[in-house]
């Protein structure tokens, strides 16, 4: 079989909940994280489930099932496995508050080298970022006029790196979607930020949005509606909006070409989609075909 590989950027318009196995301290609900890392992903499995979903009547049966697997059976049964192959997407870049812009994206070193691994088997053209020090801590800049950043609650001494900047601007056309104006993407290519790892899975941690949810009773004893609360309060993750990611996809060539589509266009991922979260828009960058 003729494999290609692609690389999906995915760009949160809305906050988005790709909900973990299971409760983290105080939150009830939080998203999918790394356990060594503690950077935000998104599972396979979920991505992958997102995709089928968004595809179910958009192929015809056949192809779909060719291409995402055959359903669940009822009672018992075999199961028919797809051919397209759905890694994990991890953090690109992390959107951060800070005094001056309103806020600025974080990357790391480890983000910016499993980036262009994943861009080598794609075979997608990435500029090269440079030699980075993991126990630096001063905080490269895109930006050439700063020599502190305030990003949550961490003051960063900064340095402007020209090749930090070269992918930056990179970024900001390979990663956003069509529908982003030109000023979002010059902000990306000016306000990208690369901190230490631990920086990075600091302010994920702190400036991932936390919503306090509460569950209303559907009706009283009459029998008519009621806002009483039944259930709650509860406490929810999610990926800010503005945060990008990445995964590595591989399948037939037509597998891809029928995932084209997607480019510039908007898929649904992770939980709460009935109170407007999990909208994200997608860049497929596509590799060349590779043997079997």
């Amino acid at each position: 079989m003729t494999l290609q590989r692609a690389l999906l950027f995915m760009y949160a318009e809305t906050p988005i909940h790709p909900g973990g196995d299971t409760a983290a301290g105080a939150v009830d609900l939080p998203i999918q994280r790394e356990v060594a890392t503690g950077l935000p992903i998104i599972k396979g499995e979920s991505l992958k489930g997102a995709l089928r979903e968004h595809f179910r009547d958009r192929l015809p049966e056949a192809r779909w099932v060719k291409t995402f697997g055959s359903r669940p059976p009822r009672g018992g049964g075999s199961t028919r496995p797809g051919s397209l192959r759905v890694h994990e997407a991890q953090l690109v870049a992390f959107p951060v508050p800070t005094l001056e812009g309103t806020f600025s994206w974080v990357t790391s070193p480890l983000v910016r080298s499993r980036l262009a691994r994943k861009a080598g088997l794609a075979g997608v053209q990435i500029p090269a970022t440079g030699g980075t020090d993991p126990d630096d801590i001063t905080c490269l800049t895109s930006r050439t006029r700063r020599d502190k950043i305030v990003l949550g609650q961490y003051v960063q001494a900064t340095q402007h790196n020209s090749a930090l900047q070269t992918f930056a601007e990179a970024l900001a056309e390979l990663a956003l979607p069509e529908a982003v104006d030109d000023y979002l993407k010059t902000k990306l290519g000016k306000e990208l930020c690369c901190g230490a790892d631990g920086l990075l899975a600091a302010v994920s941690r702190d400036c991932a949005p936390i919503v306090a949810r509460v569950q209303l009773g559907a009706e009283d004893e009459d029998g008519n509606p009621t806002k009483t609360v039944q259930h709650g309060p509860f406490y929810s993750e999610y990926l800010p909006s503005e945060t990008l990611l990445a995964a590595l996809l591989e399948g037939r060539p037509e597998d891809l070409a029928e995932l084209a589509v997607l480019d510039s266009r908007v898929l649904r991922v992770g939980g709460d989609e009935s109170i407007g979260k999990g909208l994200m828009w997608c860049r497929l960058q596509l590799g060349a075909e590779a043997g079997a």
